[in-house]
């Protein structure tokens, strides 16, 4: 049976060593992803960028792949593969010098994703004042500009963007570095479930068993970086990987922006060098907002003693099981000031319906 453009496509994909790179000065030179995989190895090794080993394993692609057991696998897990041949191939991404030649996808990503994305990126072993931020951050973005938040699904403040973008009622994108037949780190697994469930996509460049490493996570940071208006460094040591995806975002022409943390802080120390060597400053997601340009669309006011949904429940639980989370979020969304709503919330933490929570948030009990 004749393989199809797209399976051709996808085969290569799948072939150990090869890469986004390789595979466009490929199919520059051949012309099809058909013709690659039929040339001989010695044609193939005078491709640029393509040396003898990388030849061999084109050449071998029929030992080394299976593609229709690839797109059964990522069926069987309701996941949908695009190819760059593919309309519906997000234009945010066709542009780079170095596509992905496959995107995996667990959810939807939307082509209006792009028009206010933002990437929240920063480092694993986050603190709470990160995780308070990142989280906070991303829920006023995706509440008042209708910004979709795009992460990696990291443990720190990757896991805190995605929960704050749904916690404001927004989209999220997650970029995986590994294959999407098992969600890395696993404690994510219901957040990806979650992010699937009509609010984004977990998305992936590797094939769908291929185990993230210390090569896939910079390929993956290239694809936030390329996908996003801005990039928000929310908490970052001198080594973070996020500083790599702030550093692409740079090179792309994208808006860099760093929060800032303590003057002595080890773990903002990446942020403080962004910001001396130009990164736009921001403690607020209105900085962001406004830098952009990007007017924040009228927020639904909830009245003070008017609760929405059942009519028993306070106003301010009501608002806080919305995803209004902070002390300014709840003021904006009550229409009230926060010296009439901190004696309220003061009583609702005695009564014990509410407590208080790393980063300023609230949750109910």
């Amino acid at each position: 049976m004749e393989m199809t453009a797209r399976e051709a496509l996808i085969t290569l994909n799948l072939i150990p060593g090869l890469g986004s790179v390789r595979v466009r000065a490929l199919l520059e030179y051949f012309g099809t992803a058909e013709l690659v995989l039929s040339a001989p190895q010695e044609m193939l090794r005078q491709v640029p960028r393509v040396g003898d080993a990388v030849a061999a394993s084109i050449a071998d692609w029929k030992h080394c792949t299976e593609v229709h057991a690839e797109m059964d696998c990522a069926e069987r897990a309701g996941v949908c593969i695009t190819t760059f041949l593919d309309e519906d191939y997000p234009d945010a991404l066709r542009t780079m010098s170095d596509p992905p030649v496959v995107l995996y996808s667990y959810g939807k990503w939307k082509q209006d994703d792009a028009a206010r994305a933002v990437a929240v990126v920063g480092t694993r072993m986050a603190s709470p004042y990160g995780l308070g931020c990142a989280r906070n951050f991303s829920r006023e973005l995706a509440d008042r500009a209708g910004c979709c938040i795009i992460s990696g699904l990291a443990r720190g403040i990757d896991t805190s963007a995605h929960l704050g973008a749904l916690e404001g009622q927004g989209r999220t994108i997650a970029v995986m570095g590994g294959g999407l037949s098992s969600i890395f780190p696993p404690e994510n697994a219901d957040l990806a479930r979650r992010i699937a469930d009509g609010n984004g996509a977990v998305v992936s460049e590797f094939p769908m068993n291929m185990k993230p490493s210390r090569n896939t996570f910079p390929q993956r940071n290239r694809l936030v970086a390329a996908w996003s208006r801005a990039t928000v460094v929310v908490e970052a040591g001198a080594r973070s990987g996020a500083l790599h995806t702030a550093g692409l975002a740079a090179e792309y022409g994208k808006t860099v922006f760093a929060v800032p943390g303590h003057v002595g802080s080890v773990s903002s120390s990446g942020c403080h060098k962004l910001i001396r060597d130009g990164a736009v400053l921001c403690s607020s997601a209105m900085d962001i907002i406004g830098d952009m340009g990007w007017d924040a669309p009228r927020q639904k006011k909830l009245a003070l003693f008017d609760a929405v949904g059942d009519p028993r429940e306070d106003p301010i639980l009501t608002a806080v099981r919305a995803g209004n989370c902070t002390l300014d979020a709840l003021c904006s969304a009550l229409g009230t000031s926060a010296g009439e709503l901190t004696p309220r919330l003061m009583q609702l933490q005695i009564q014990r319906k509410l407590r208080p929570t790393a980063g300023g948030c609230y949750e109910l009990v």
